[in-house]
């Protein structure tokens, strides 16, 4: 975990060196080893969610049908 760290450390400290902005949607802007610790626990556990709604999903029977999130349902 220490080289994880070190090596996001490092990637952030170049993305600040650059003159770039740390894309906050996809990285925690933090040079704090508890942080990044957590920004990693975080996002493995994310990716379990994910990875078991996507499991579920496929189990469907072919006729199930999934709400739509681009149609608006509101009851009144």
């Amino acid at each position: 975990m220490a080289e994880r760290i070190r090596r996001y450390q490092h990637n952030i400290r170049v993305i600040r060196d650059s003159g770039c902005a740390v894309p906050t949607p996809a990285l925690s802007d933090t040079l704090d080893p508890a942080e990044i610790e957590l920004w990693f626990a975080d996002s493995a556990f994310r990716g379990h969610r994910l990875k078991r709604a996507i499991e579920a999903v496929a189990q469907l029977p072919e006729e199930a049908t999934l709400p739509s999130p681009f149609t608006e349902t509101d009851p009144d």
